[in-house]
């Protein structure tokens, strides 16, 4: 048996959780193999590592003004007895015919994404709905959108959830690696030193960062608290242009991007809260698993899944989005309590301990082709 997972892109942080999904299959005798593009439609690059072996072909086609997707070359042999597993977007229209042939072979066919996204609504939520209800089984980014979907009919026993993560051993390893020593001569090297208290910000500066809102609400933190900007991407040019403007590069520390966990930690450790001003994904995940209370706005409907394990006044604090006032007051008000800090840092750690991390994560995906193998649903069965 094979399980095979068509990918739009093999990015490093999903390697970690292949390979515990790899591990757990081969106790079972079940083979994995992993599909992917070179680069896919968002340009995020297949990375793949030693110990895990991927097929990579071409970079994905992008045709209409990039609103539909084609993978090329992608092989995949079905036989009897495997799986096929497909990334949930609707739009990648090189999946239809993989659909359609796994059907005519009796492969059942599982269909992994979003349930929703920031921006999610109308008939293109409606479609995709429908779509997914085609499959034998469908695995959801979060408990939170299992839940929503069981609410609109979809069938328990083959509607799952991962708690979509990363690898919290690979932070775990990176914090202990740093000792409060070597924090310090970092921070003391970088200038960090100078000021109380440092946000940070990690993830790609795109539009949907919302960035630039957080440049001027710089402005409004206490005087004693700088921003420590960890990533890169098409909206850092302009982010860097507003700050001098307003007068505030010199409280930003451009960090650029660093992909290696070990790069990371010292600026995560070298940080008191994590603030995020647009639509927030596996950046939210990324700091809880060192520990930082999240800074966020409080429109749910407008971040990634990945949102779902926020907890407003447990492990972070929202502001109005859109509003550079309010974000500034959420910093300060958990700038300023030490106590509150350490509570959420501590329940921030629980969370990402039990779940939203990879090795959960491999647990609950391959429960869920178990369970859909064992069982094949009928066309239209979700």
């Amino acid at each position: 048996m094979i399980v095979h997972v068509v990918q739009p892109a093999l990015p490093r942080y999903r390697i970690p959780f292949f390979r515990a999904v790899q591990k757990g299959m081969q106790k079972k005798g079940i083979a994995l193999c992993v599909y992917a593009s070179l680069r896919d439609h968002l340009g995020l690059e297949s990375t793949p590592a030693d110990g895990f072996k991927a097929k990579i072909g071409p970079t994905m086609s992008c045709f209409l003004g990039s609103r539909i997707f084609w993978q090329r070359q992608v092989d995949v042999a079905l036989g009897s007895g495997d799986v096929l597993v497909l990334n949930g977007n609707p739009r990648i229209l090189s999946n239809y015919p993989l659909w359609l042939r796994a059907r005519r072979s009796g492969v059942p066919v599982v269909w992994w994404g979003h349930g929703w996204s920031a921006g999610s609504h109308g008939m293109a939520a409606l479609i995709r709905r429908q779509i997914m209800r085609l499959a034998d089984g469908v695995i959801l980014y979060t408990e939170k959108e299992r839940e929503q979907f069981l609410a609109m009919g979809f069938s328990p026993q083959r509607t799952f959830a991962l708690n979509n993560g990363l690898d919290a051993e690979s932070v775990n390893a990176a914090v202990s690696a740093w000792t409060t020593d070597a924090v310090y001569h970092f921070k003391n090297a970088r200038g960090l030193n100078r000021l109380a208290h440092w946000c940070v910000f990690i993830g790609r500066q795109t539009a949907k960062s919302q960035i630039e809102l957080l440049i001027e609400s710089l402005p409004k933190f206490r005087a004693d608290v700088g921003l420590i900007v960890l990533g890169d991407g098409p909206e850092a040019e302009r982010a860097k242009r507003r700050a001098a403007e307003l007068g505030v590069s010199s409280r930003i520390v451009w960090a650029g991007a660093e992909f290696d966990e070990n790069s990371v930690a010292p600026w995560m450790l070298s940080a008191s809260v994590f603030v995020y001003p647009g639509s927030v994904g596996l950046s939210l995940i990324h700091a809880f698993a060192y520990g930082l209370p999240a800074v966020v706005h409080s429109a749910s409907h407008d971040h990634q899944p990945e949102f779902a394990a926020f907890c407003e006044g447990r492990n972070g604090i929202s502001f109005a989005q859109g509003s550079a006032t309010s974000l500034a007051h959420a910093v300060n008000t958990l700038v300023a309590d030490s106590s509150m800090r350490q509570t959420m840092s501590a329940a921030a750690r629980t969370l990402i301990r039990k779940t939203f991390n990879t090795a959960d994560m491999a647990e609950r995906f391959n429960a869920a082709i178990e369970t859909t193998t064992r069982t094949p649903a009928a066309i239209g069965g979700l």
